[in-house]
């Protein structure tokens, strides 16, 4: 069995019996009322985590991803306040921004070799300033608080029966995307130039390329969050996404995706999501503060990177011992 097959059935374990511990304490999760909005919590951020999950398996990062929510639903917002222009236009429009906050981010990445960190840091604040510019406002210059009434927008925020719209979306772009990564040339060349870009360029394969895409797909998945969000809260503030950087990375690396890029699926994504939106509902249920949710999410993320350090040097001390063993044996041979 792989140590990712081992992993995924370590945290399905946790999350079994961090549910049932729960349910023990608080019979009103069990409840179809709190499952549903969970799987809702666990879709918004599982949205942008499948973006983030190919960041992280080309070895990179997209700090900007939650900027990319406040400035695309600020986006939706203008168009709801100062035109009548129907849904299904500036939902693209703000789905568009999205990719092109991407390429712009992939393009200084490649072209100019910019560590992906301080390039998507560079977004983040920039985004976040042009968010609270575009803000609608009132007479004052104060932020406005725009109520959206629009029947298409606020469907987004709807059920099919008892489940939220955005958890059927998370579900299809899960598979989807987890169906290019494994059966395409695209999803491999992602893997490939993440594991050795250099191998990568050498075997013919457009890393430049392929960074700019997968980073254009985060900020296309960051978007269509920030649609779902804006339509569950009926409105949408400068300020939304800022901060949600740390539940996606949470999600991802809990998922198996490690910093060190090539590895990683949208399955383990998906399963760290749940294992993130069930501590926070667990913290929620116990009456705890939600102060301590970051706390706890980033002692997690913690415990998560070190063991994953930890098997490394492990695996690779394996590998040397297997290889000295061989190198004796073959020598005994030899005489």
């Amino acid at each position: 069995m792989s140590v990712s097959a081992i992993r995924r059935l370590i945290l399905t374990g946790l999350l079994i019996a961090i549910g049932i511990a729960l349910s023990i304490a608080n019979p009103t999760f069990l409840k179809l009322d709190n499952l549903m909005t969970m799987l809702q919590e666990a879709s918004l951020t599982g949205i942008v985590a499948i973006g983030f999950t190919l960041i992280l398996i080309t070895a990179g990062i997209d700090m900007s991803i939650g900027a990319v929510i406040a400035i695309t639903s600020m986006i939706c917002v203008n168009f709801i306040s100062y035109t009548q222009l129907p849904a299904y236009i500036y939902i693209p429009v703000a789905l568009a921004a999205g990719c092109a906050i991407g390429w712009v981010n992939g393009f200084f990445i490649t072209h100019f070799k910019l560590p992906e960190f301080i390039v998507t840091l560079a977004t983040r604040g920039i985004l976040a300033g042009l968010a609270l510019i575009i803000a609608v406002k009132d007479e004052q210059g104060f932020v406005k608080n725009v109520f959206i009434e629009d029947p298409v927008f606020l469907s987004f925020g709807e059920t099919v029966g008892p489940v939220y719209i955005v958890t059927i979306v998370f579900i299809l772009l899960a598979i989807a995307t987890q169906f290019f990564m494994k059966r395409t040339r695209a999803g491999t060349n992602i893997y490939a130039s993440g594991a050795n870009p250099t191998a990568a360029r050498l075997s013919g394969i457009n890393v430049d390329r392929t960074l700019i895409g997968v980073y254009m797909f985060s900020g296309f998945c960051a978007a269509l969050s920030s649609i779902f969000l804006a339509a569950r809260m009926m409105t949408a503030m400068p300020e939304f996404g800022i901060g949600n950087e740390l539940d996606v990375i949470a999600s991802v690396v809990i998922g198996g995706t490690p910093f060190t890029g090539g590895i990683g699926d949208i399955w383990g994504t998906i399963i760290g999501t749940l294992f993130i939106a069930l501590i926070k509902n667990g913290i929620l249920k116990l009456g705890l503060s939600p102060y301590i949710q970051p706390i706890v999410i980033g002692g997690i993320i913690i415990v998560t990177v070190v063991a994953d350090v930890w098997y490394k040097h492990h695996a690779e001390k394996k590998a040397t011992q297997a290889a000295r063993r061989k190198a004796m044996e073959s020598k005994e041979v030899g005489a």
